[in-house]
């Protein structure tokens, strides 16, 4: 596997200082009759009201997750823009994600999470869009 290096370059929060997006957690039941968490972002886009579906990025990332939403049902969603160089030196930008609470003693707790497919990427371009607040790639 090559070597890639990753370098952050500028940081944008998802929101204007009043305008943030929030991932709340939800239960659910799935077809095997367990119980489980979903990972989400509520909004209205033309009317319509859509929910933007977030996963941890691998799949040891459900214990930090719930870690996180332990100090409240929900999280301030906060992404990044970075770029990846690779051996070649080919640069790649992307978004990255995390969840962010902080408890009653002023502690962060973060996790990377990422939206479960591309039509979550699709929607959650259309709220933030509708939201004005910021925009993503």
């Amino acid at each position: 596997m090559e070597n890639v290096k990753v370098k952050e370059t500028t940081k944008k929060e998802t929101a204007i200082a009043e305008k943030k997006l929030y991932v709340e957690r939800e239960n659910f039941k799935g077809n095997d009759g367990k119980e489980y968490w979903a990972y989400i972002v509520k909004g209205q886009v033309r009317g319509r009201d859509v929910k933007v579906d977030f996963a941890p990025k691998d799949k040891g990332g459900y214990e930090p997750l719930d870690i996180v939403f332990d100090v409240s049902p929900k999280a301030e969603l906060v992404m990044t823009d970075e770029e990846m160089t690779d051996a070649n030196g080919k640069t790649t930008k992307f978004t990255s994600y995390k969840v962010l609470t902080i408890d009653e003693d002023g502690i962060p707790y973060e996790c990377s999470v990422k939206p479960s497919r591309d039509s979550d990427k699709a929607l959650l371009k259309m709220l933030i869009n509708t939201l004005g607040v910021g925009g993503v790639k």
